[in-house]
This record gives C-alpha cells, structure tokens and sequence, in this order.
C-alpha cells in the first residue's frame, strides 16, 4: 500500500463531475518544500504553474487534438489501489497538486478483481519482498486504525475484516514445509500455529480434508474489500480538490508523452480528450503498466523493458 497515514473524512459532496472531470479551482499553487518522486527531485516553489511550455512534441500512438490543457505538479497513471494511495500521500504528505488519470474507472482493473487477502502466511521471512510485505501490513493496519480514531467502523468503511489465513497441506510432505514456515514466520515476529486435520476443521468445517491433512495458520492476518477501500480513499482525495490541488480524469486513456521541444524533457501527458502538463509522471497502471509504456515509447529511441503483463 502507498500509505495510511490518519485523514479527515470530506463533505460527502464537495465536488463535481462533468464527462469524467472533476471540477476544481483554476489556481494551482505548491510550497517550498521539495518532494523526491523516484529518481527525481521535484521542486515545489510558491509560483502558479504555467499551462505549457514553449513548444512541445508527442510520443505515443495517436495524434494531439483540440483538448482542454491543465497543470499540476504530479500525473499519476492508473485509479486502482495504488494509484489512489500515491495521490493521497503526495496530498497529505506535502503541498503538490496532483492529477489521476483513468483509461475507465477506478477498480476496473487488478484492484476490483482482486479478494482483498492482506496475508502474511504465503510470504518467506528473509525474501527480497518480506519487508515490503512486512511494511504493508502494519500500514493497512494504522489506516483501519485511522478509521477507529475518525470515530467510523472499519467494518462499514474498508470492508475490514480480522480472518487470519490458512495454508494447507494435505500429504506429509506437505505438512514439513508447512511446520518450516510456521517456525521461519514465528522467529520473524509473527504470530503462527501449525494446525492436525481436527482442529482446521474447527477453523473451517467445509473444508474436505483428510485425517493427515493440516495447515498454517496465521490469525492475525486480514481481509478488506478492495472496492470500498478504494472509495474512501478516492473520498478523501477529493477534499483537496477544494484547495485546487487535486483533480479526476476518468474514461481518458493516455495516449502519448509530451515532450519539451528544446530538451526533449518529458512535460506531461496527452489522454484522448486533455492536455496535462507535470513536473513528473507515475505508472500505476498495474499489470498494464508495461504494455503502456511500450506504446507511450513507441516512436522513442527510448528501449524500456518493463516485465509486467496481466495473468490472463
């Protein structure tokens, strides 16, 4: 997760939406504070950010029309979990104005097929992933937290919900590997147990398992709807489009990077109906984030392997 740091829940309403645009002010100011978004520092001076700049040109694969032109500090790619999240911390963590784009709507990728496991159980203490997943999960935990304290239900709000999680094994084999990684997850910190065949029945009584099948079990890992989470979270983003800091660009693919015609600096995006300019670009395309930058980059000299495609 990008971040669950604590919010104030916004006026239901605050905002409106004309073809996929959120309506927002006109004026689009940042501080004097400095942000690093990946390798590169964006700076972030008191000055109103200019429309364009003196001339640009496009990569990508269809042609630049007649479209309304913005600026904001960040344009983050992609309206699932991820995207959302990178937009809220940029919000709440500094003074950026930042824009999401959404080829269609959010959740209508990964983020709204997926089942909303934030499980511990499958992950190897020591991985090169273990403390990102690690991080992960206390993050989740404070933003239910955060939850807590606005005085809301987890529950009602994310879809929050307190499972654990089981792996099951169910040859003896199995059931070795599965006492190796109790103990690995035990040493790490973890909460973990190895379960006989009676008491996983107890855990999960449709299960159809044999009398020398067990599991993992991990009880205080968790289970959020991915859907509702990423609601609240595009709630609270929208608060800021009341400062002019924040707006949606949904049911507008990107279509090509736009590029400085003297440095060949990229400036921005150009989707099928908007001219965005921005100080710095984030993917958060997902599965689709290769796909999308092989075609942003296609009339580049710029060679990009991104090794990321969709499972089906």
């Amino acid at each position: 997760m990008a971040s669950a740091s604590s919010f104030c829940c916004p006026n239901p309403n605050p905002i409106s939406r004309e073809n996929g645009v959120v309506s927002y002010s006109k004026r689009l100011f940042s501080s004097s504070r400095s942000l690093f978004l990946g390798s590169k520092l964006v700076s972030t001076k008191t000055t109103r950010l200019r429309n364009r700049p003196e001339s640009v040109s496009m990569s990508g694969s269809h042609p630049i029309s007649a479209s309304c032109c913005e600026s904001f500090d960040v344009v983050i790619i992609g309206a699932g979990i991820i995207g959302l999240t990178i937009a809220r911390q940029l919000l709440i963590g500094s003074e950026l104005s930042v824009a999401v784009v959404e080829k269609a709507v959010p959740c209508s990728g990964a983020t709204g097929a997926g089942q909303g496991y934030i499980w511990m159980v499958p992950k190897t203490p020591g991985s090169e992933k273990w403390e990102l997943a690690m991080r992960s999960h206390k993050l989740w935990q404070m933003l239910a937290q955060s939850v807590r304290d606005q005085g809301l239900d987890p529950l009602q709000v994310l879809g929050w919900k307190k499972t654990g999680s089981l792996l099951v094994g169910r040859t003896p084999e199995e059931l070795d590997m599965l006492k190796r990684r109790v103990k690995k997850l035990s040493e790490a910190g973890l909460r973990a147990e190895c379960l006989c065949s009676s008491d996983l029945l107890l855990e999960e009584p449709e299960l159809m398992v044999g009398e020398d099948s067990g599991a993992a079990f991990l009880p205080d890992d968790f289970q959020l709807d991915a859907q509702c989470t990423a609601a609240f979270i595009e709630k609270a983003n929208r608060h800021f489009a009341l400062k002019g800091r924040y707006a949606e660009f949904y049911n507008d693919p990107v279509t090509g990077l736009l590029r400085s015609g003297s440095s060949s600096e990229v400036v921005g995006v150009q989707t099928s109906k908007n001219t965005l300019y921005s100080k710095a670009i984030v993917v958060a395309a997902g599965s689709w984030s290769g796909s999308l930058m092989h075609d942003l980059l296609r009339d580049s000299d710029i060679l990009l392997d991104v090794p990321v495609k969709p499972r089906k």
